[in-house]
C-alpha cells in the first residue's frame, strides 16, 4: 500500500516569503505616516501547519496544507480602512470612506453610560483626553484610510496564490515519487 504525506517545504517557504514581505510594508507605511508604537508593534503574521495525528493522539505523519493568518490591534483595521462620519464635512475634514464602526450613521448615545470602544478609549487616555468627546468626534468626522496594510496585501497576494499553488503540486508531486521510490526499494 503507498501512503502519500506531505509536510509541504515548498509552499510553507512561499507563505513565509509573503508574510514577511506584507508585515514589513505593512509597519514601512506606518513609519512614512509618522505612526509607530503599539499598532506598529503589533502587526505580526503566523504560518501554521497541523500534523495529522491517529485516533489515539500520535502523530500519523503528514500535514495539512500550512495556512497563513496576520494579527494586529483592533483600531488597526479601523486607521487601515477609515471610518465614515455622520458629518464629515466641516472646513478642515472632507468626506471619509469606510464603514461606520458605530452602527447606523447619524446615532451616537449622549448617556454617560456608552462608553467608546476600547482602542479609542485607551488611545484618548494615554494622551489626557476626555474619551468620550474623541469618540464624538471620531463619529462626526470619521477617519481617513490610509491603507497601510491593504496595500501590500494586496499587491502580492495574486502572484502569491500561483507560487502557492504551484509549490503545493511541486511538493506532492516529489513526495508520491519518494513514497514510490521506498516502496520499490522494499519490493527489491
Amino acid at each position: 500500500m503507498l501512503k502519500i504525506t506531505s509536510t509541504y517545504p515548498r509552499a510553507t517557504k512561499v507563505l513565509e516569503s509573503y508574510k514577511k514581505y506584507v508585515v514589513s510594508q505593512a509597519k514601512s507605511n506606518l513609519t512614512r505616516q509618522g505612526a509607530k508604537g503599539n499598532l506598529h508593534n503589533s502587526i505580526k503574521g503566523y504560518v501554521s501547519k497541523k500534523f495529522n495525528r491517529s485516533v489515539s493522539g500520535k502523530f500519523a505523519g503528514g500535514s495539512s496544507m500550512p495556512s497563513l493568518e496576520f494579527k494586529l490591534n483592533e483600531y488597526g483595521v479601523y486607521q487601515d480602512q477609515g471610518v465614515k462620519g455622520t458629518d464629515p464635512v466641516d472646513g478642515r475634514h472632507k468626506a471619509k470612506s469606510g464603514n461606520s464602526i458605530f452602527g447606523r450613521q447619524g446615532h451616537f448615545r449622549k448617556s454617560k453610560k456608552a462608553l467608546p470602544i476600547k482602542a479609542i478609549k485607551n488611545w484618548a487616555e494615554k494622551r489626557g483626553l476626555n474619551p468620550y468627546a474623541v469618540a464624538k468626534s471620531v463619529h462626526q468626522k470619521g477617519i481617513t484610510k490610509t491603507l497601510f496594510f491593504s496595500k501590500p496585501f494586496m499587491r502580492r497576494y495574486q502572484p502569491m496564490l500561483k507560487q502557492y499553488h504551484e509549490a503545493i503540486s511541486m511538493d506532492l508531486a516529489n513526495n508520491i515519487g519518494n513514497q514510490i521510490v521506498k516502496h520499490l526499494k522494499k519490493k527489491q
